[in-house]
């Protein structure tokens, strides 16, 4: 995720906003912020394109224990007003769907009903006297979307070495004081990580003992991802930050600058993982 201020450092990876977008979006972050109580943590997270229009997106982390609740939002390109809905929550059922339509596009339409072949639709239940009628909920196309963004997430959001730490009461918060990375330790894929709750058990048990604990021990090293060579490591030409890029989820960028506290990634693409990848590496 990144501000809208910083827009133009993910620029090197080909994608913008246009002066119209990035206008509507800042104008539809500031409401969500309002309206949330958000202070500063309402960042631009990416765009999943669609075949008539496409979704931005937005993310908020806020401090939780043991680690901070993400909540996102989105609006769609084809709508005439840009206003950050939140992604809907999943259940069970509509998880399960939307994985089995992970490789097809998406339309652009966050209202578009999805019909799952062999499945019917619920009756609507019978209205009691008095009241409208209930329209019963459908599978949407903004529920494959909370999907996808979730997986992509879940995979390829990362932060750098130190700028996350475990605070007093044990939570897991922004590291007010991180400096950025030395020009060696932003050049190997030990320095990153993956920002969500940890999955290896040894991650797990740093994050619940108590007292101090370090800051590469509480989190899943990108490093350790399958298949090995998932990740791309450069440095932009000046030499000056360093660029990650995911080949499992083409379109996902991220930056670090060298020696200061400035980082940041988005994805940009169609919302659909490599699943070739391990016959490409």
């Amino acid at each position: 995720m990144v501000s809208l201020e910083k827009l133009s450092m993910i620029g090197t990876s080909g994608f913008t906003l246009s002066s119209e977008e990035k206008s509507a979006l800042s104008v539809a972050v500031l409401s969500r912020k309002q309206s949330e109580g958000f202070k500063d943590s309402l960042k631009f997270w990416g765009r999943v394109t669609g075949r008539d229009g496409d979704y931005l997106v937005a993310v908020a982390y806020t401090p939780a224990y043991p680690f901070p609740i993400k909540k996102f939002f989105y609006c769609a390109t084809m709508k005439p007003e840009a206003v950050l809905a939140q992604m809907p929550d999943l259940t069970d059922e509509y998880a399960t769907l939307a994985a089995g339509l992970v490789s097809q596009p998406f339309q652009g339409d966050p209202s578009l009903v999805i019909d799952i072949a062999g499945k019917e639709d619920e009756p609507p239940p019978e209205p009691v006297d008095g009241e409208e009628p209930v329209e019963p909920e459908r599978f949407r196309e903004h529920h494959r979307l909370a999907f996808a963004v979730s997986l992509i997430e879940r995979d390829v959001a990362i932060i750098p070495r130190g700028a996350y730490l475990v605070d007093a009461s044990h939570q897991v918060v922004e590291n007010k004081g991180y400096a950025g990375l030395t020009y060696e330790a932003a050049g190997s894929l030990r320095s990153y990580y993956h920002m969500r709750p940890p999955s290896s058990a040894r991650a797990q048990a740093a994050l619940e003992k108590p007292g101090i604990v370090r800051a590469t021990d509480f989190l899943d090293p990108i490093a350790a991802d399958k298949p090995e060579g998932a990740w791309s490591l450069a440095f932009d030409p000046t030499h000056t930050t360093a660029i990650l890029r995911s080949f499992y989820w083409p379109g996902y960028f991220f930056y670090a600058t060298v020696g200061a506290g400035d980082y940041g990634g988005a994805y940009v693409g169609n919302g659909q993982p490599n699943v070739d990848i391990q016959f490409m590496l």
